[in-house]
This record gives C-alpha cells, sequence and structure tokens, in this order.
C-alpha cells in the first residue's frame, strides 16, 4: 500500500522507510547526509538533489532520518519507549543498564528496535533485568522464559558490554537438552538417552568448544541425535526389543523405512551403545547421499547470469550464488565466511579467501560483492561489529546453513549438485591439485572429481616436483 507519492511514483511503507535509512554522500552535491531520493541513473540522492521530497529533519535532535511520527525519528522515539523499561524502581535507568539504552539507541534502523519492543515478552524482561528480579549475569538470564527470546535479549547485552562473552552455542545446547531429558515419560529411556549426551556428545562438544566457538548447526545437529535416539528407542519398544536384544535382522528392517539422516543419526548412538557394552555389534549398511535432479552446464551459466545482473535478487542470494556455482564452496563453509575473507590485492582487483593462494573475483561478480558489502544489513543492535559476510539473526552468529539452503531451493536451485557440477567443470578447466588449494578442498577430493568428470591430469603432480 502506498504510503507516499515521490516523483518516480507511489513509495509503499517498506520502500519509505528503507529510503529513510540509506545514509551517504550524496553523488550531486557531495554532501553526506540523509540519500532517500533517486537521480536519473537511480543512484541515491539527497532530498534536495531529488526535488525536495521532504523534509527528514528530526524535530528533536535536528539529524535526518525516518520519522517515526509528528516529525519525531525513529530514534528519539526508540529511546523514549525504552527509558522506563530499564527503569530500577526509583524513577531512573539501572546504571548497570545504561550501556544496552545507549546501544540500542545508536542502532542504524531504529525501527528494527521499536519492533522488538513490541515482542510479547520483551518488556518483561527487561523490567526483571532493571528492578533486580533476577541478577544481571548469564546465570540470571537462565532463569528466565521463554528462550528464544532470553536468547535475543542475551546477545543484545554481550553486544553492549553488559555481560561477558561466551560461547551461547553450547550453553543452548545444554539448556536445550536439560529441558528435553525432563520431558522423556519412560526412564529408562530416559536414563540412555542421558548417557548417550554426557558421556558421548557432550564430551565432544566440550573438546570441539576448547579449540574454537562452537557453529551454531551443533546446536540443530545435537537436537536431531537425541530425537533419533529416543525415537529409535520408541521402535524398539514396539517391536518387544531392547539394545540388548537387537539383531541384525531387525536392524535390517527399520533401515528399510529409515531416512538417509536418520541412519547416520542412530548408527552413531549404535556405536557408542556398543562400545559401551548397551548392545551388540551391528552394522548399518553404508548410505548413499543423493544429488538429486542432475544440474546441466548450461542451467550453472543460466544461474551465475543471474546472479551477475539480476538486481531484483537479493544481494545475498546473489553473493550465495557466486559462492557456490563460480568457487564450488559446500553451504557450511559459505556461513562461516567473513567481510575479512574478502579484500583487494596489490593490483587494487579483488579476491577471496577461501584456501591459499586466495582466488580472484572476476567482473562483474566483483561488483555483485562490493555492493553487498557496501549494502548488507549490519545495523541491527545485536551485531553492529559482526564480522560474518551472512550474518545471522543473534549477535555473533553467523546465518546457519539451513536457512542459506532453505533460501536457494525457494529460488530453484539444489546446492548438492549445483556444487558438485561446479567442482568437476573446474576441475576439468584446471588441475586439481590447483584448485583444491585455492578453494579450500582436499587435493584427493578434487582428483575423485577429476576422474568423474574424465579428465587425466595424472602428470600434473610429478611435473609440479620436477619443477620444484
Amino acid at each position: 500500500m502506498a504510503v507516499r507519492a515521490w516523483p518516480e511514483g507511489p513509495i509503499c511503507s517498506g520502500c519509505y522507510a528503507t529510503a529513510c535509512e540509506t545514509y551517504g554522500t550524496c553523488p550531486g552535491c557531495g554532501t553526506d547526509r540523509l540519500l532517500p531520493g533517486r537521480d536519473a541513473q537511480a543512484r541515491p540522492v539527497c532530498t534536495d538533489c531529488a526535488g525536495g521530497i521532504g523534509n527528514f529533519t528530526c524535530t528533536r535532535c535536528r539529524l535526518e532520518g525516518w520519522n517515526h511520527y509528528k516529525g519525531v525519528c525513529g530514534r528519539c522515539v526508540l529511546r523514549e519507549r525504552l527509558t522506563p523499561a530499564l527503569h530500577d524502581g526509583t524513577g531512573k535507568v539501572n546504571p548497570d543498564l545504561v550501556p544496552l539504552l545507549e546501544h540500542l539507541c545508536a542502532m542504524g534502523r531504529p525501527r528494527t528496535g521499536l519492533l522488538w519492543l513490541t515482542k510479547p515478552h520483551t518488556m518483561r524482561l527487561l523490567r526483571a533485568l532493571a528492578e533486580g528480579q533476577v541478577p544481571l549475569t548469564h546465570e540470571g538470564l537462565a532463569a528466565l522464559q521463554p528462550y528464544k527470546a532470553v536468547a535475543h535479549l542475551r546477545q543484545l547485552l554481550i553486544a553492549a558490554g553488559v555481560l561477558p562473552d561466551l560461547d551461547t552455542t553450547l550453553r543452548r545446547i545444554q539448556e536445550w537438552t536439560t529441558a528435553f531429558l525432563v520431558a522423556i515419560p519412560d526412564a529408562d529411556d530416559r536414563r540412555t538417552v542421558e548417557q548417550y549426551f554426557r558421556w558421548q556428545l557432550q564430551r565432544r562438544l566440550h573438546q570441539a568448544a576448547a579449540r574454537s566457538r562452537l557453529h551454531a548447526y551443533r546446536d540443530q545437529g545435537n537436537r536431531y541425535l537425541l530425537r533419533q535416539a529416543l525415537e529409535f528407542l520408541a521402535w524398539l519398544r514396539d517391536q518387544d526389543q531392547s539394545l540388548h536384544t537387537l539383531g541384525q535382522a531387525d536392524l535390517d528392517r527399520w533401515v528399510t523405512v529409515a531416512t538417509v539422516g536418520q541412519r547416520a543419526a542412530v548408527g552413531t548412538f549404535l556405536r557408542w551403545a556398543a562400545r559401551t557394552g548397551r548392545a551388540p555389534g551391528l552394522r548399518i549398511p553404508p548410505q548413499h547421499h543423493p544429488e538429486g535432479i542432475p544440474l546441466r552446464q548450461s542451467e550453472r551459466l543460466s544461474w551465475l547470469h543471474r546472479a551477475a545482473t539480476d538486481d531484483r535478487l537479493d544481494g545475498l542470494d546473489r553473493v550465495a550464488l557466486t559462492l557456490l556455482l563460480l568457487y564450488a564452496q559446500p553451504i557450511p563453509r559459505i556461513t562461516r565466511l567473513t567481510t575479512q575473507d574478502i579484500r583487494r590485492d596489490r593490483t587494487g582487483h579483488l579476491e577471496i579467501r577461501l584456501g591459499q593462494p586466495p582466488a580472484p573475483v572476476p567482473a562483474p561478480f566483483d561488483q555483485v560483492l562490493l555492493d553487498y558489502l557496501e549494502k548488507s544489513r549490519r545495523a541491527t543492535a545485536a551485531n553492529p561489529d559482526c564480522p560474518w559476510l551472512f550474518p545471522g539473526r543473534h549477535g555473533t552468529l553467523p546465518l546457519h546453513p539451513t536457512s542459506l539452503r532453505l533460501r536457494l531451493a525457494t529460488l530453484g536451485l539444489q546446492p548438492r549438485a549445483a556444487r558438485s557440477l561446479t567442482l568437476r567443470q573446474l576441475v576439468a578447466e584446471a588441475p586439481p591439485a590447483i584448485i583444491g588449494e585455492m578453494l579450500g578442498y582436499r587435493t584427493s577430493t578434487t582428483e575423485r572429481h577429476a576422474k568423474q568428470a574424465g579428465t587425466a591430469w595424472s602428470r600434473y603432480a610429478a611435473l609440479r616436483i620436477n619443477q620444484g
């Protein structure tokens, strides 16, 4: 629904708000200010150069921006509504929460903060902290509900410097698992699943966390492993069986109706059960990972053309398509890329660090990446300094791999098939060893794809040794 009539025509509320949050140097007059309009080349320009499309100066702070109501900008309205929620009971903002107040009011898109304040639990949680109903600590937050609302507030407090950073993925796993175990009705099943988590999964999680911060996919993976273990125990009970009495014929019968993911998860559970004497040493047959409908090279090139030229696609999707179809990057690796992985070489050309040496970014994809970096949404209060190329919704976490897969699937692309075809094309055009080094693959992986592509580079390794 149109809320404004500008020289370009009617403009909806979403586009109007976006226009009122676009800042930079006006190409028309060279002034650094709000750029809500568009010139003849569709470049963002200031209101004066756009023909005087409106007065965007706040009547309170005298800064230009999105006016929420009656000439007052969203930032001033956000402060007005947030301040009472942080009172400590004396009519003043709790001193410990002043950094949070300033942090939120400095966010680049104040309407994001205003929307957050309208969520059902936000004001109650803020008052609980401000009035000292719970300690302003990670342990105090753990006593609050609901889980998702508290998790987001925790990230805001960390970003504001009110709370120290911590591995939020590990804490989230532990909190979810505790609630999951309590809800298991059968005492024997609960004991078995709890021991599986404590002695197997949790041990590996702590080992991984000691090396580096856990990736968000670990949380989803832990939930899937525990749920599948519990479902398998329920299936055994329906068959009048137990882990101790399970036979290979019974397991083979279960395999015929299990999905690929279920076979992998239950296989992990059964290997642990066998090592600890809870089940016999049974074997789940090797599983096949289907690639889905094969992608043709002509289709790959068509997708690359869209990534390079289709301005209707979201910038995130265009960059993801580029990384998948130009560099054959797996989805989990794409989501772990940081803005520091994209840089210019000594000659000024753009390159991306996927392996060693960094891979050059050819035109027009270099501009796609640069445009995305300039316009990417990093201004939410939870992650103003987020290093990730694809930031997630919560604080310092990157976009979840599953979220990116769903985005690409919505466009009509199957990532696994696309990556396999791309890698086969690349190793058909250059030695697998070189491709592997530059794109972060093991040489054995690129050589396998070269064999599948029918390409013979067997003499290349020996040639490099002789020349070295």
